[in-house]
């Protein structure tokens, strides 16, 4: 029997995605767009973000005003606090739980992205209207019927034209 996923109001997914949902080369970002970034920054300012330990180690620097939680199934990885490393999805969604009062954004790879789907209320999607051939990693199918959206904004940075949807669970 299957068990009925938990809807957190408090988590939310935020993701680049491509015309065929790639999101990544090489564990990188394929697309640099400045002002997604200061999008991404202005949004998850005070929250924690919830990666793979994959995600995690691509990153350039630590981000300033953001807590971490970083999931890993390799138990010697490790992190200093204040950064959290869980082993699993229901270890995550207990501290989720636990601190209702905080904001929390799912922020990849990919299978961290398909692993949280079913619990996140909120996704903040940039539909990038290009395609990468090279990808690697894909963000996950989604029922769209499921979503409502809230909000969409359509933006052009260095000849790429682009949108922004905040989508909600119906």
């Amino acid at each position: 029997m299957e068990q009925e996923s938990k809807i957190y109001e408090n988590l939310n997914l935020i993701v680049a995605i491509g015309m065929q949902n790639e999101i990544g080369y090489q564990n990188s970002l394929i697309w640099r767009i400045k002002e997604d970034l200061q999008y991404f920054k202005e949004t998850t300012m005070n929250s924690y973000l919830i990666m793979g330990r994959n995600t995690y180690e691509s990153m350039p620097k630590n981000l300033k005003g953001r807590n971490y939680i970083v999931l890993s199934t390799n138990p010697s990885f490790t992190l200093e606090p204040p950064k959290i490393v869980t082993r699993s999805v229901s270890e995550t969604l207990a501290i989720v739980s636990s601190l209702s009062d905080s904001i929390f954004f799912i922020t990849g790879g990919s299978s961290i992205y398909n692993l949280f789907l079913p619990y996140v209320s909120t996704m903040h999607i940039t539909e990038i209207e290009d395609t990468f051939k090279k990808a690697d990693t894909y963000f996950p199918d989604y029922h769209q019927e499921d979503w409502q959206q809230d909000s969409i904004e359509k933006k052009t940075e260095n000849s790429l034209n682009y949108k922004r949807l905040v989508l909600t669970r119906k």
